[in-house]
């Protein structure tokens, strides 16, 4: 037990020191080696020669007599460079403790995907970034590991959590508040997550590294992978698309045709890799080259579209908060089931276009769209 209160001790003690800027450093270190040198140095080479010699000569009585007067002098600098360091650094201290106390990061983890608690974003934050850390969790789980149901109920709790991070933000002050976001939960529900977040600012965006099994923030170098894209000179005259968009796997066609009997546009990245994301900088690129196809789509007609997503969660997070909620059209982001007599089975509308709310939307094997009480709206 009193090793561990040791350790704590000297770790945040080796902590200080190195935070503490470098004039402070100097004084307090400077004062040290004088209160050192007059009391170990000098004292330490008189008491050797008097082990050798037996007695000091006389001459060498006269310098140590001497030199008792002037290490009063050194002993008073050194204790007013040491007191004039420590108030440097305490003052210092005080008012970096007083700005961590008003800095505040609100941690949205959404888990969805497995049912195992794993480690906590909030407690990865924390060790990471100054400030309070105020969690909010969104457990989107049924408690049967890798399936997904209810999505309704998933939605609402959603959009619940959005009005939890808005109410957060209310009770201070926005300069002081960091939004983090973190999690693993379905393409449908990680999209619907972004396009809320979309207008909360700055938001500093995390993703689980399976290697590692430990979040990791996305902050990394671009590698300029780009999008390959088909079958956008084919779409002339359609009101809904399919666009299928590959970043970790590839979608196949047969998958595709269980679902939608649509034109498709294919957007495929070169390289595709579940490992290749941890770049924000290439996720902003990648959603605004994914905007630009989307903004030829609607030159050519196109008022809805049936989005399908093979994408890490952070990417699928990112492509959502860049949907621009007003001057695009109508989607619906789709939930991939393998091995199902319809791949595609449900999707959310999202509340883009002048739709004020998330809806889930079904699909029969025939390809037609159904709300949750009927078929859904016609497009305008």
């Amino acid at each position: 037990m009193l090793r561990r209160h040791f350790d704590t001790v000297l770790t945040k003690l080796i902590d200080w020191w190195f935070r503490v800027t470098t004039i402070e450093r100097f004084l307090i270190g400077t004062g040290a080696g004088l209160l050192i040198a007059i009391f170990g140095g000098v004292p330490l080479i008189l008491e050797l020669l008097r082990f050798a010699l037996g007695a000091l000569p006389e001459g060498v009585v006269r310098i140590e007599a001497g030199l008792e007067t002037i290490d009063v002098l050194i002993f008073g600098a050194a204790f007013l460079l040491i007191f004039v360091g420590l108030v440097l650094a305490t003052t210092r201290f005080v008012g970096d403790a007083r700005a961590r106390s008003k800095l505040r990061n609100i941690v949205i983890e959404a888990r969805g995907l497995r049912d195992d608690n794993g480690n906590s974003l909030a407690d990865t934050v924390a060790k990471h970034r100054k400030g309070t850390v105020v969690p909010v969790l969104l457990d989107l789980r049924n408690r049967l590991d890798g399936q997904v149901i209810a999505p309704e109920r998933a939605v609402n709790d959603i959009t619940a959590m959005h009005r939890s991070v808005l109410q957060n933000k209310m009770d201070g002050d926005r300069a002081n508040l960091t939004t983090v976001y973190g999690g693993l939960t379905s393409v449908p529900y990680t999209f619907l997550t972004g396009v809320l977040l979309d207008d909360e600012g700055n938001i500093v965006t995390y993703d689980w590294d399976r290697s590692q099994e430990a979040w990791r923030k996305v902050e990394g170098p671009d590698d300029g992978a780009q999008f390959k894209v088909d079958g956008i000179e084919a779409i002339e005259d359609a009101p809904e698309v399919v666009v299928a968009t590959a970043v970790s796997y590839p979608i196949q066609n047969d998958d595709l045709a269980t679902t939608f009997n649509l034109p498709r546009v294919k957007l495929t990245l070169d390289g595709m890799s579940s490992d290749g994301h941890w770049s924000q900088q290439k996720q902003n690129r990648l959603a605004q080259e994914f905007l630009e196809v989307v903004k030829n789509l609607a030159a050519k007609g196109v008022k809805r579209l049936h989005f399908v997503l093979a994408a890490p969660n952070s990417v699928v997070f990112t492509f959502g908060r860049r949907y621009d909620k007003r001057n695009l059209p109508e989607i619906v982001v789709y939930q991939y089931e393998r091995g199902k007599p319809v791949a595609y089975p449900w999707g959310v509308s999202m509340p883009v276009a002048g739709l004020d709310d998330a809806k889930v939307v079904y699909r029969s094997e025939l390809g037609a769209t159904f709300g949750a009480s009927g078929p859904e709206r016609p497009l305008r």
